[in-house]
């Protein structure tokens, strides 16, 4: 201690800084001291200044600063070498999904995931979770330390088939096909098998950015077996269980034939439904299911983009408001390709979508979509003491934003509305994750950005190639 202050490794002072803390506050002149990866004062900058002495000062000059956001749902893999895909109806999603899985590869799975993190990372999130997207979980793991960001990959795991059962043969609107299910179905004890394994090689917590829960497939496409030795798995490890469910109408329709009940009924006859199942879509729920889900503690991740581009009834049918009305810790998801991998754009079209829909205003805030995009996914993944604000004890993952765009600015305005109608991901600038900056000033800082994009593209290139650069193009392609 010198002059009186504290030693610290960095400190970020003249922010704006909206804390997400317990009490909501807005530091108008705020500063942040980090030490050890963790933050030790987040308090008005006159305050930490005084008391503070860094290796390491920024004099941010009144930029935005928010704490990292968290995709609570994200396919941090293979599938987002298709991005530049444009499908122009259902039916040619599974065409893309088809060609990819048929021709999936370490490589795909590394490169996929490298560009998913840094989409991800410059957009200013610094957790994400995935449901499990990867076949070379090792690949998908290697890309995600290069970038430094903060993730939970897992082993893509589905071992049942799922058709929907006459006589009400609607046609099946899931993001996997049955056919393609043929091409990926693994043996029960070999799911079970490959999701110990990712617990026991990736664990979660202690500071390691990049570890592994329980992520299966669910939509109908897991047996009861798999989803019962998950949930115990969950338990012995102590980390979350995330799947997805209730994403389209089939999957009620499956369930009432299968079982005699509503999905949501039957994960709660299972067992399952409780405070350490997070559960991802959720757009078709009935009274019962929503009642189940309130009682059980149970978390739900919204993801707004992916279900508008496909029509799947997120903003028409689905429950957000009053879920989270009722106590629900309700996240976002950009999940997979259907578009990009920005959270604050999910949190617009929340905060938007439902005011269109229900001829209401303002049903969702922007301060809502702002808890929903950081402290709520930091709940529904079971790291509410970790992230999701910037408070003291908690993890340095801190989001700044630049002045120097025009969305930027007046600068003197609500920060949470700016950052949520006007600024979005628009004006981030430095992402720090323990307090290391892994995007400075708009540049990757661990790695080569452009030989990351040009084996991206070379990547991208061959699969274009064998499915043809026009397949979905509506205009003709000269070359």
């Amino acid at each position: 201690m010198e002059n009186g202050k504290e030693q610290v490794d960095l400190v970020l002072r003249h922010g704006q800084i909206v804390t997400m803390d317990a009490e909501r506050r807005i530091l108008v002149d705020g500063a942040i001291a980090v030490r050890d990866g963790r933050i030790v004062a987040a308090d008005p900058d006159r305050e930490v200044s005084a008391a503070y002495e860094a290796d390491e000062e920024r004099d941010l000059a009144g930029a935005l600063v928010h704490p990292g956001l968290i995709d609570a749902h994200a396919h941090a893999g293979f599938q987002e070498l298709t991005s530049g895909f444009a499908p122009k109806d259902l039916a040619e999603f599974s065409v893309i999904d088809t060609a990819l899985f048929s021709a999936k590869s370490p490589e795909q799975d590394h490169l996929g995931a490298l560009m998913s993190s840094m989409e991800m990372t410059a957009n200013g999130t610094t957790f994400f979770c995935d449901t499990g997207s990867s076949f070379w979980l090792d690949e998908t793991v290697r890309a995600v330390n290069m970038v430094g960001i903060r993730g939970i990959p897992g082993h893509f795991l589905l071992d049942v088939a799922a058709e929907v059962p006459e006589p009400d043969q609607e046609e099946w609107e899931g993001s996997i096909t049955v056919e393609e299910s043929e091409l990926l179905r693994l043996p029960t004890d070999e799911c079970i098998s490959r999701l110990t394994d990712q617990l026991d090689r990736y664990p979660l917590g202690n500071g390691i950015r990049v570890g592994c829960a329980v992520t299966v497939y669910g939509c109908c496409r897991n047996s009861d077996e798999l989803l019962l030795e998950a949930k115990r798995l969950a338990e012995r490890h102590q980390v979350p269980m995330v799947m997805h469910q209730s994403w389209g109408p089939e999957e009620v329709t499956i369930s009432l034939v299968e079982t005699g009940r509503r999905p949501v009924e039957h994960l709660a006859d299972l067992g399952i439904l409780d405070e350490n199942l997070t559960l991802v879509h959720m757009n078709h729920l009935s009274d019962e299911e929503f009642a189940l889900v309130v009682e059980s503690g149970a978390g739900v991740v919204h993801c707004p983009a992916a279900s508008m581009r496909r029509g799947m009834g997120a903003i028409r049918q689905g429950r957000f408001p009053e879920m989270l009305a009722a106590g629900v810790p309700v996240a976002l998801g950009s999940d997979g390709i259907s578009g990009r991998r920005d959270l604050l754009r999910q949190a617009y079209l929340a905060a938007i979508g439902f005011r269109e829909m229900r001829g209401d205003f303002p049903v969702l805030t922007g301060e809502d979509v702002l808890e929903m995009a950081t402290v709520h996914g930091a709940r529904v993944l079971g790291m509410a003491d970790e992230l999701g604000s910037i408070e003291v004890g908690k993890r340095a993952d801190i989001v700044v934003h630049t002045l120097d765009r025009p969305e930027a600015h007046p600068r003197f305005q609500d920060p949470v509305d700016s950052l949520v109608y006007f600024r979005g991901s628009n004006t981030v600038e430095t992402v720090f994750v323990d307090g290391e900056a892994i995007l400075d000033r708009g540049r990757f800082t661990r790695f080569d950005a452009d030989e990351a994009y040009r084996m991206i593209d070379a990547e991208s290139a061959r699969f274009e190639r064998g499915l043809g650069a026009s397949t979905f193009a509506a205009w003709p392609l000269v070359e």
